[in-house]
């Protein structure tokens, strides 16, 4: 029995060609940067005339391209989902007061969102600084490593924090990155006593990041805010000074989304 008729048990509703390509793409998108229709079709247990035509559909719509034999996803499937971030009022919401946090503190500024087991950054505003840290909108960073994936998953609903907590693979990258579940949980009480989450160069040496979530109407974390900076602009004294500023900021754009404080 493949995915499919699994997903199918659950629900009688499910169209399966259209199923077996939403699998897919998000196979080419997150599990792998290129695989062929073999690969495809041994990794799902899928009939190789299904995946072929299926390839052949999201490559004639420019959702994947082929090279040797070789399918990848493209940058329209980013597009699309920036389109529905926008679509979800987040960046519109957020945007002017990125500006303010970026005039007052002069770091780039971020914002981002869960999506799986990561963050996508789907906003930035490039510091005024000569020396200054940036990176593309769409990219991903790891939860356990960052200032936006530890404010967000603090402030989840209990179960839902321990359902993700229990999926992420905690790479060591630093001698600063936390190794562990349990680690991650004490860091994660931490985040939810001060309000923000701090990058101690946690994935990268030199950089740092403070940040802050945004919460909407159900006092749900929708998305954080962030500054990063490199290490010697970001001491832990400038950290404490930026976090409490950042939460503020983070406040304003959550109260716009029907946040209050007080139902905490």
């Amino acid at each position: 029995m493949d995915d499919f008729e699994r997903d199918r048990e659950k629900n009688k509703y499910l169209i399966p060609n259209i199923a077996r390509a939403l699998k897919i793409i998000e196979y080419l998108a997150k599990e792998k940067t290129e695989a062929s229709i073999t690969e495809i079709s041994d990794d799902f247990d899928y009939p190789k005339n299904s995946v072929f035509r299926i390839l052949n559909t999201l490559q004639y719509y420019g959702y994947v391209e082929e090279a040797q034999r070789k399918y990848k996803a493209t940058p329209r499937l980013l597009y699309l989902g920036y389109a529905g971030m926008r679509n979800n009022g987040i960046t519109e919401n957020s945007i002017d007061i990125m500006h303010a946090i970026r005039d007052e503190l002069n770091e780039t500024v971020m914002l981002g969102t869960l999506l799986g087991n990561e963050i996508v950054i789907i906003e930035q505003l490039p510091s005024f600084q000569y020396i200054k840290f940036t990176t593309e909108i769409g990219h991903r960073v790891n939860i356990h490593t960052s200032a936006p994936g530890k404010g967000i998953a603090a402030f989840l609903p209990e179960k839902e924090k321990a359902e993700l907590i229990s999926h992420l693979t905690f790479t060591r990258f630093t001698n600063g990155t936390i190794p562990s579940q349990n680690e991650m949980m004490k860091e994660l009480d931490t985040v939810r006593e001060c309000g923000y989450a701090i990058d101690k160069g946690e994935e990268v040496p030199e950089v740092r990041c403070v940040g802050a979530p945004i919460f909407d109407y159900r006092n749900y974390p929708i998305a954080a805010v962030w500054c990063s900076g490199p290490s010697f602009r970001l001491g832990e004294e400038k950290q404490q000074e930026f976090g409490d500023r950042i939460k503020d900021y983070a406040m304003q754009i959550s109260r716009r989304f029907g946040y209050d404080p007080g139902d905490n």
